[in-house]
């Protein structure tokens, strides 16, 4: 058990890290507001998955993947930097759909509900 504390705890340094990283180095980059929503880590703490969210328009979220891909060595540096680990983990950044969907289900129960109110002349 202590193992997946740890494994949480380092998660969330991580993802708090990141998030500040993308707000102090990467502003200028053009990105607009991008989110740090998650961050999944291997046990060993080697591989960390970053999931990111914007209210981009889905033209641009390869482009803000493409800017934190390019960006991993300054984001790994600033880790090492912060975190004390013997080894700082391998970052892949991945665009968290789960936003755009619950935004998606969202609108649609929005829609519904207008329709039922039209339907009972409310």
């Amino acid at each position: 058990m202590q193992g997946i504390d740890r494994v949480r705890r380092v998660s969330e340094l991580v993802r708090r890290q990141v998030s500040h990283f993308i707000l102090r180095e990467l502003a200028d980059e053009g990105l607009g507001i991008v989110s740090v929503t998650a961050v999944d880590m291997s046990r060993d703490l080697l591989q960390a998955t970053v999931y990111v969210s914007s209210f981009a328009r889905d033209s641009d979220i390869d482009n803000i993947l493409a800017v934190l891909e390019e960006n991993v060595p300054a984001v790994r540096h600033d880790l090492a930097k912060s975190l004390h680990l013997r080894r700082v983990p391998n970052l892949t950044f991945r665009y968290d759909e789960s936003v755009e969907r619950a935004r998606r289900l969202t609108t649609m129960i929005d829609e519904l509900e207008l329709d039922r109110n039209m339907d009972d002349g409310t």
